[in-house]
């Protein structure tokens, strides 16, 4: 059996403020193997992103963090900045929100696809720029003789978002982050964006971490599935499994959120209250004040993240495997 690609262990991540210590990522640990594609799911505030940038190594001054990150079996936390500039482009890529503001726009998008190449690939500018119109084909930007000499401004945002992929795969990375690629783009550019990654990433042979808080773009396009809450995964498994063997409620209250496509007409699920306070986090389980299944003992201490045949769970009284209709 190959080793992992990525190895995360007791991963925390805290950042001080003025009300106190927030504890974004709390104890993440898990392993992504060469050519999957693991999707981490929660809602907004769950702590994804803060663990994309820590995996990164992208955080800010007042953020502290503790714990390993390995790739390749090299712990990326344990390297000086000048070491880990060099892995970031190369080794490791990002593709963020929203392209507007994560490409430069006082430059044109090919010096800026150019530029990474130079820098980590040691290519002429001349060579760079015959790249950078492969890439841009690649990604399936039109026109790309013409797209190559444009501001970002000068794009639709699927068009930029695909420059911000073509720029992630210039290097071709072992591993990409696509951290929401397509919150701010409509329906029908979601779908082209997300299959673009999905393609790009098998035909290159790398490993992706796919962000997201929709629940219903995971099938299909990811191998495995990582579910946060309250900075801590509370459910992790194949794909297959957690869609037909949920075991946290937490879960099963995303699934049922999603619309249905059979043409039924059923009420969407909502999950009540609000996701807990970081720097006041309830005792026990973070969900039990909104959980409909939950027992007074849940409010007593943290149920650990358990493992049964490759299926984590953190709940005290898991759903029985076909429990996903009798958690709604």
């Amino acid at each position: 059996m190959s080793q992992p690609l990525l190895t995360v262990r007791n991963l925390r991540t805290a950042f001080a403020t003025a009300r106190g210590l927030v504890q974004a990522v709390d104890d993440v640990s898990f392993d992504l193997m060469p050519g999957r594609t693991l999707a981490i799911v929660g809602e907004s505030g769950s702590g994804k992103s803060v663990l994309s940038r820590s995996i990164m190594g992208l955080l800010p001054r007042n953020a502290e963090a503790s714990g390993q990150v390995c790739l390749h079996g090299r712990n990326l936390r344990a390297l000086p900045e000048r070491e880990l500039r060099k892995v970031r482009g190369r080794d490791i890529a990002m593709v963020l929100q929203d392209p507007m503001t994560s490409l430069t726009p006082t430059m044109t998008i090919g010096k800026q696809i150019i530029e990474t190449l130079v820098k980590h690939r040691g290519l002429s500018k001349s060579a760079a720029r015959e790249r950078a119109l492969a890439l841009l084909a690649s990604v399936g930007m039109p026109q790309p003789a013409v797209r190559i000499d444009n501001y970002p401004h000068q794009l639709s945002g699927g068009m930029r978002q695909r420059v911000a992929i073509a720029i992630a795969l210039s290097c071709e990375p072992s591993l990409i982050i696509a951290d929401e690629p397509t919150t701010a783009l409509d329906v029908t550019v979601q779908s082209e964006i997300l299959d673009l990654l999905k393609r790009q990433v098998r035909e290159r042979h790398m490993s992706m971490i796919l962000i997201t808080h929709d629940m219903g773009i995971v099938a299909g396009r990811a191998d495995d599935v990582a579910v946060m809450y309250a900075g801590r995964i509370v459910e992790q498994a194949s794909v297959r499994a957690l869609f037909h063997q949920t075991r946290v409620p937490y879960t099963a209250a995303l699934l049922a959120s999603i619309p249905r496509m059979d043409g039924a007409r059923v009420p969407l699920e909502t999950i009540p209250g609000r996701p807990p306070d970081m720097v006041n986090r309830p005792t026990g389980c973070s969900f039990q004040p909104r959980c409909r299944h939950a027992r007074p003992d849940c409010a007593l201490k943290a149920p650990p993240l358990d493992d049964q045949g490759g299926h984590r769970a953190a709940c005290w009284y898991p759903l029985p495997n076909s429990a996903l209709q009798e958690a709604l």
